[in-house]
């Protein structure tokens, strides 16, 4: 991750509604293609003490964004058009994910990411997220 997107990227699990994804840990985030860890804490658990689906779909919207930065040239985060998201299996609390995200498209006013969830311990799908964002 070059210096400039590293900066920009300072914002990540510190502000707004993303103060929710309590020691997200961003792990790489260039070329198209982001990864973060994120412990499975009481912060984004639901009552059954699993991930919460609006974490998921808050994951797939920031590591889709992170991807989608290191893709443009501008590195533009651009605006959310579309999101949507497929849950699989759980991933209890306790237990810590692992969020990959890749750049399918990014044009001139468009890009498009793909965002899979899985178990860090076993590598099992927890949930696959798909975005478009505006780059205006």
């Amino acid at each position: 991750m070059d210096d400039k997107l590293k900066e920009r990227l300072s914002w990540v699990g510190k502000i707004g509604y993303d103060r929710s994804l309590t020691g997200l840990e961003v792990l790489e985030a260039a070329g198209g293609k982001a990864r973060v860890r994120l412990p499975v804490s009481e912060a984004v658990q639901n009552p059954l003490g699993a991930l919460h689906g609006g974490a998921v779909a808050t994951l797939v919207d920031v590591v889709g964004t992170l991807a989608i930065m290191s893709a443009d040239r501008d590195q533009r985060p651009g605006v959310s058009t579309d999101l949507n998201v497929s849950w699989c299996s759980p991933a209890p609390g306790g237990s810590t994910v692992l969020v990959e995200a890749s750049v399918l498209k990014s044009g001139r006013t468009l890009a498009f990411v793909q965002v899979d969830l899985r178990r860090e311990n076993d590598g099992v799908l927890v949930a696959q997220g798909r975005m478009t964002k505006f780059l205006g």
